[in-house]
């Protein structure tokens, strides 16, 4: 077997080493992100770029490490668009503020928040079941 012309692991001062596994570290991040499509494939591409002078002894080398990943999933809200008192355009995110909160009714003279009336039993009287 022929020997090794360059050690992959001290190429470039360790450079080209770091960057393969800096590209290898980012593939497992985005597997392991629960915001990302689990069936997408991921790829690491190294490219080497040899450039050398006419004379052939010295060449240079570009290494690039290239990462395509799979893209977060879409998330969605909604926002309400109005306008203020003074005409400005205002918006804001539509969201129940409090788990199971449908709405919230304020007294508009003093802004006490109202609490939803509480239902009394069936008032039955004056019903006459008719057959």
């Amino acid at each position: 077997m022929p020997e090794k012309m360059l050690n992959l692991e001290t190429l470039a001062g360790g450079g080209f080493a770091e960057r393969v596994n800096q590209a290898i570290k980012e593939v497992m991040e985005n597997i392991s992100d629960p915001n990302t499509p689990w069936k997408t494939k991921r790829k690491v591409t190294i490219d080497m770029v040899f450039e050398s002078k006419e004379d052939r002894d010295i060449t240079n080398i570009d290494i690039v490490t290239k990462v395509k990943l799979a893209p977060k999933e879409s998330i969605h809200t909604k926002i309400l668009i109005d306008r203020n008192l003074d005409g400005e355009i205002i918006g804001a995110e539509f969201k129940k503020q409090l788990p199971g909160q449908q709405a919230i009714k304020v007294d508009s003279e003093t802004g006490e928040v109202l609490e939803p009336k509480q239902e009394s039993k069936e008032d039955l009287e004056g019903l006459k079941l008719v057959k």
